[in-house]
């Protein structure tokens, strides 16, 4: 009988009903979407310690690129000067130190020596930093530290001394690998050369969660929640879950999650496959009952959302893969 009725309704019909269908999946998804944002995003309060650092990096990152300007401005950025102070000490009261307080102590350390060499007014963020200096400590946890350092063009040049045309043209998505299981090792060697992958006011707003061949189950009940990996899921080696944290985001930036972890996730792929490693982007463009499928798979971060899974496994000698061919360049750039 539901046969019979579903011959007799119209094209037209069955296409109308189809449509509304399809909106109001987007207006649940959105909605979806939109009380995941609220809950999570760093707001003026900056409720929980993800958004202070969010916070403490977009700010101090703000002063490094200010001292980094060609003709850089006397007595710049007093206001958020005078906020990012207030706001590191309240990080370190309630957090303690680490990488991030490191960070922006050196970096308003530099900003007291550029100072003095550029600025021929009393600044009044001189002595609050000074103040916030002499009662705090930086532990080092990071080499690097923040502020700024010189960059010579022969650096730059010794570096790219290879083919990268060549590099960039022979990786394909891979869905045959051997049985060979992955060393976890080059997986996070991989990793830690995307950790510099560029990033809004370099706040690098994510995480990789790396499900290890010795670990079948779990990776099962990731790949159960993605619909792309049919007729090769059971051949992946390693499965990285690439993931976005919503907290390090404010209110204007409601997107970015997803742009910058899908450049880390980009970082990710070129860095395992300069270790000789097949690879394969995995969508998790989710629905909401897709999200909560995947938000009950582990316990991640409440703050994470899904990116992208990354398949991982050791090249065959000899294997097919789709052609994937591409557009024209013309069709994809414009000079203007």
């Amino acid at each position: 009988m539901i046969a019979l009725i579903k011959k007799a309704v119209p094209r037209s019909v069955k296409t109308f009903y189809r449509h509304q269908k399809s909106l109001l999946a987007i207006v649940k998804d959105f909605c979806y979407d939109y009380k995941r944002y609220r809950k999570h995003y760093a707001s003026i309060h900056l409720k929980t310690k993800d958004n202070l650092q969010a916070f403490l990096i977009k700010e101090y990152h703000a002063v490094e690129k200010g001292m980094a300007l060609r003709n850089a401005r006397q007595g710049f950025g007093v206001e958020r000067i005078t906020r990012l102070i207030r706001e590191t000490e309240h990080y370190i009261n309630c957090y303690g130190y680490d990488s991030t307080t490191d960070i922006t102590l050196k970096t308003l350390k530099e900003y007291c020596a550029f100072d003095a060499r550029s600025n021929t007014k009393a600044n009044p963020v001189i002595p609050m930093i000074e103040k916030l200096l002499a009662k705090t400590e930086i532990l080092d946890h990071v080499n690097n530290g923040g502020g700024t350092k010189e960059i010579r063009k022969t650096d730059i040049d010794n570096s790219i001394h290879f083919d990268y045309s060549r590099f960039v043209r022979s990786r394909f998505s891979t869905r045959d690998f051997t049985d060979i299981p992955v060393d976890t090792a080059l997986v996070m060697e991989a990793l830690d050369d995307a950790r510099f992958t560029p990033s809004v006011c370099n706040r690098q707003a994510w995480k990789a969660y790396v499900v290890d061949h010795s670990n079948p189950e779990l990776k099962q009940k990731f790949l159960g929640v993605q619909n792309g990996n049919r007729g090769f899921g059971e051949y992946i080696s390693t499965l990285i879950v690439i993931t976005g944290k919503l907290s390090a985001f404010f209110d204007y930036e409601r997107n970015q999650v997803f742009i910058d972890g899908g450049m880390f996730a980009m970082s990710v792929v070129m860095a395992l496959h300069a270790r000789g490693l097949g690879t394969c982007c995995l969508n998790t463009s989710y629905t909401a009952k897709k999200n909560e499928a995947f938000n009950k798979v582990m316990d991640l971060d409440s703050d994470c959302v899904p990116i992208m899974f990354i398949a991982v496994g050791n090249l065959k000698e000899q294997y097919k893969v789709a052609v994937s061919a591409r557009k024209p360049l013309a069709e994809i750039a414009t000079v203007l």
